[in-house]
């Protein structure tokens, strides 16, 4: 397997921490907005589905359970080890999402969860990401993702929130000295460490996807917001629903 780029291997180290062991381990199943994104666009179950940047397996177990045939896949050794702990009959591999080892159309729906693919860089890695995604899935599937807005990670906590201020001033300020922050990748901290993950407006990630070929279905909030311009302001974590077209 390829050395990922050095800030994809920065990014991974933090999933290697015990922090993130315990942190990614602890919860489990689906959340509501992927949930219902599942049930409204991906095809009924035994459909073959590909689980990118699986963890701990949170998102696996839980397709598992709804009789999905999956197979999952991340770069993080520590988690996938404890996924397999967790869910021992299901299909865990150590694969980079940029180089899937799968057919073509070999899928029927593809979910990158948790803002997984804003760990990739650089952007053009991304969009690679985004166009294996669009390759081993079968025409007329979808793939759903989520990814970090820039503009709610600043007002997510709305505009008479005081604290919310405090947060953002905070995060602007944690931003300095980050040469990476031009391109789009911003510096975000917690148990595990120092992470630079893709953070821009969701019209950026609509025109990454299109470009790949995808037909944006919806973006969707975490509380399942569905306004294009309340997600655009004040929404920090985007879901994207992209659809395959059926014919070229």
């Amino acid at each position: 397997m390829k050395k990922p780029p050095a800030v994809t291997g920065a990014n991974l180290e933090n999933y290697a921490s015990d922090w993130s062991l315990e942190e990614y381990s602890r919860e489990e199943g689906l959340r509501p907005v992927e949930a219902e994104l599942v049930t409204e666009f991906f095809p009924a179950p035994p459909a073959r589905v590909l689980d990118l940047g699986c963890g701990a397996g949170r998102t696996t177990g839980d397709l598992a359970r709804r009789g999905y045939e999956v197979v999952a896949i991340d770069l993080a050794p520590r988690l996938l080890e404890m996924a397999r702990v967790r869910y021992p009959s299901l299909d865990f591999r150590e694969m980079d999402a940029t180089a899937l080892e799968f057919e073509d159309a070999s899928f029927d729906a593809v979910l990158f969860s948790y803002n997984g693919i804003d760990c990739i860089h650089p952007v053009a890695s991304r969009r690679r990401a985004m166009a294996e995604a669009f390759r081993v899935l079968r025409p007329g599937g979808h793939f759903i993702l989520s990814s970090h807005n820039v503009v709610g990670a600043i007002f997510s906590g709305g505009y008479f929130y005081l604290t919310g201020y405090w947060n953002a001033a905070r995060f602007l300020v944690d931003q300095l000295g980050n040469r990476l922050a031009t391109s789009g990748y911003l510096r975000y901290r917690d148990g595990g460490g120092v992470q630079y993950l893709y953070s821009a407006p969701p019209g950026r990630t609509v025109r990454q996807l299109e470009n790949t070929g995808f037909e944006v279905v919806t973006l969707r909030g975490y509380r399942r917001d569905s306004s294009p311009g309340f997600i655009r302001r004040r929404v920090q974590h985007v879901h994207f629903v992209a659809r395959k077209p059926s014919s070229p």
